[in-house]
């Protein structure tokens, strides 16, 4: 039998043959639909937190300026003359009252010689004027005149015997010289700079304040120096603060001294130090770095439970590194610190560090960072 051109056993045979293809679809069709609503794992994000507690935190400023010695001078002759002698050599080391430069004093020495040879004859006369005096073989008038002849030679003797010393310049204080501006055998005059000599044992830090800074600096105030990379850092005291600004920048100059008696610092470097201004009491500091900035806000994370979610905070003074929470978070919280940038607000976590210190460090923390941190502290 034919259905419309074709065989209805033949017909049969074909739909035998294809009810198995239709079924194979069937089965690959709804395998794959429940593969595509099978949900993804999610992979928790690894974290290092922080539990909150009250802490202290101080508040400070910096200053910075160039280290100088306390005493320091140039010193220039007083006298005319070739010069004869130069004792002291740059970078040599003199004591206080030593040589180190010496014009010629020939004609000095004549001169006070002669000076005190007047002033001796002076002397023997004056005393046989008032012998006479006394006997009333003199009158009153000469035993003025021989007074006012020996005091005249005493003032010229003294006058000569320090032109002659000034010839010699001598060091004001134990210091080291660090330049010399003239030569052997150089003619000098009255005010021309010899040599600039410098006490390293005390450095100053002279920095400026503005008017604001200037209320919180006292002296006696202590603070720690940074000398900048490899030079170290040194405990330094606030020893002047202008009364007076400069009218030109409006800042109050003030300087911190420093000792230095191995002389390992150096004058002219560029140092850095941090004043206390004030001390906050039961705050909640946290790292600055764990801090997030967007245009809803500030944020953080904080971990409840198994995941993480993002909270909106309110900061207030900071410290270098830490700075204080005014309002978002609360004691006993714990706060991510590390591997916050990789999340998403409710992002599954697994806590894998817990920090106890403000900072959010770790002792296996690199050296540099945990030097960083401390240096940080201890300056405020």
């Amino acid at each position: 039998m034919k259905i419309f051109g074709l065989n209805t056993h033949n017909k049969n045979a074909y739909w035998v043959l294809g009810l198995p293809v239709i079924s194979l679809f069937l089965l690959l069709g709804g395998c794959k639909e429940e593969q595509e609503s099978a949900p993804v794992p999610e992979v928790p994000r690894n974290v290092r937190v922080l539990e909150l507690s009250p802490s202290q935190l101080t508040e400070y400023f910096e200053i910075s300026g160039p280290m100088a010695p306390v005493r320091g001078a140039v010193l220039s002759s007083q006298e005319s003359g070739p010069v004869v002698d130069l004792a002291a050599a740059k970078g040599q080391e003199v004591a206080k009252g030593e040589i180190i430069v010496e014009q010629d004093r020939t004609i000095l020495q004549a001169d006070m010689q002669s000076a005190s040879a007047n002033l001796d004859a002076q002397s023997y006369n004056v005393d046989k004027v008032r012998k006479l005096n006394k006997a009333g073989k003199v009158s009153r008038m000469e035993l003025l005149n021989a007074e006012s002849l020996y005091e005249q030679a005493k003032s010229i003797a003294a006058i000569s015997q320090e032109r002659f010393q000034r010839a010699a310049i001598r060091a004001p204080f134990d210091g080291v010289i660090v330049e010399r501006y003239v030569e052997l055998g150089q003619l000098l005059m009255p005010g021309q700079p010899v040599v600039r000599i410098i006490d390293p044992s005390r450095l100053k830090l002279e920095a400026y304040l503005t008017d604001q800074e200037v209320a919180w600096v006292k002296v006696g105030t202590t603070a720690l120096v940074n000398m900048g990379q490899n030079r170290g850092t040194a405990l330094g005291t606030v020893t002047w603060v202008g009364l007076e600004a400069d009218r030109m920048t409006g800042k109050f100059k003030m300087e911190l001294e420093i000792p230095n008696p191995d002389g390992h610092l150096r004058s002219g470097v560029i140092g850095r130090s941090k004043i206390a201004k004030n001390v906050l009491d039961g705050v909640l500091s946290i790292p600055r770095d764990a801090v997030m900035y967007s245009r809803a806000g500030t944020s953080v994370f904080v971990i409840e439970g198994d995941r993480a979610y993002q909270r909106l905070i309110k900061l207030g003074a900071d410290q270098g590194a830490l700075v204080t929470v005014d309002s978002g978070l609360i004691r006993g919280e714990k706060l991510v610190v590390r591997g916050h940038r990789s999340l998403r607000d409710s992002s599954l976590v697994t806590i894998t560090e817990q920090s106890t210190r403000n900072d959010g460090m770790m002792p296996e923390d690199s050296a540099e960072l945990l030097q960083e941190s401390a240096t940080t502290e201890g300056e405020g």
